[in-house]
């Protein structure tokens, strides 16, 4: 969906009630951080401008756990921008990638520029479509296939289908991995989680994320579940390259790995 660009940015309470009635994405200023909302009650992304290439927000970096599975990241795909605080990480902290962003809302590419994303980089493109039609059109082969297309009314039908992911798993590179950020309160979780299972082969696995009712599903295309020693050692080699918790990451996955289904045990601390 395309719109003319306008800025969303708001001072006051009332204004900000006036764009969620609207239904357009908006910037709301905290002083020390800034956040893209599409409304009053949900947090589509958050920055710091201390640390603008950060994530702040407990699912994106439960979105990382590709770091500790694969050797080298070289190609990455992104369906949903948001604030871009995915694209900047790996923009940032994984120097060799080059990242292909489709976000469907210029609304929202259009305020990128308060969330510092570098637009001008070589490394980084970002596409004004729809994620579906993007990756049918791409010729491109993906180390990482990340997916993160819930919006104001969940996640779209037709990127949520076995079509779908079925064409992800075709846009990996042998031994590729799709990332998918899913809401574990959705009562389509359960079908979604075991849409992408059946897909792979069963090579999936599901982990929550801290402070949030977000689920990420790991697809791996290489038909084969990582190994726990692989996790360890790159959790071990990779620590301080990055400023997430990659040991915290790496048990979490371990911990699904050990389960039957994939799924990660729901911590009681955690929401549900």
């Amino acid at each position: 969906m395309t719109s003319s660009s306008t800025n969303f940015f708001s001072d006051s309470f009332a204004a900000l009630l006036l764009e969620t009635e609207s239904g357009k994405p908006f910037v709301y200023d905290e002083g020390d951080e800034v956040s893209l909302m599409f409304d009053l009650a949900t947090v589509q992304s958050r920055m710091k401008r201390a640390r603008p290439n950060d994530l702040i927000l407990g699912y994106t970096r439960a979105m990382l756990g590709s770091v500790l599975i694969q050797e080298y990241t070289q190609q990455i795909g992104m369906i949903g921008m948001g604030g871009g605080s995915l694209a900047k990480y790996c923009h940032h902290y994984l120097p060799d990638s080059q990242i292909s962003v489709a976000e469907i809302d210029q609304r929202v590419i259009d305020l990128g520029h308060h969330f510092q994303i570098p637009f001008d980089s070589p490394r980084l493109r970002v596409h004004c479509a729809d994620g579906a039609d993007w990756l049918k059109t791409s010729s491109q082969q993906f180390d990482v296939l990340m997916i993160d297309a819930y919006g104001p009314q969940g996640m779209p039908d037709n990127i949520a289908s076995n079509a779908f992911f079925d064409l992800c798993r075709t846009r990996l590179s042998p031994q590729g991995i799709l990332v998918v950020n899913l809401w574990g309160s959705d009562k389509r979780f359960e079908s979604y989680y075991q849409r992408i299972r059946s897909i792979f082969d069963d090579a999936a696995l599901a982990i929550g994320a801290d402070g949030c009712a977000n689920r990420i599903v790991y697809g791996f295309n290489s038909s084969r579940l990582p190994a726990q020693k692989t996790l360890q050692h790159y959790c071990r080699q990779r620590a301080d390259q990055h400023s997430i918790d990659l040991m915290s990451l790496g048990q979490r996955l371990s911990r699904a790995l050990r389960a039957v289904d994939g799924l990660e045990p729901i911590s009681p601390k955690h929401p549900k």
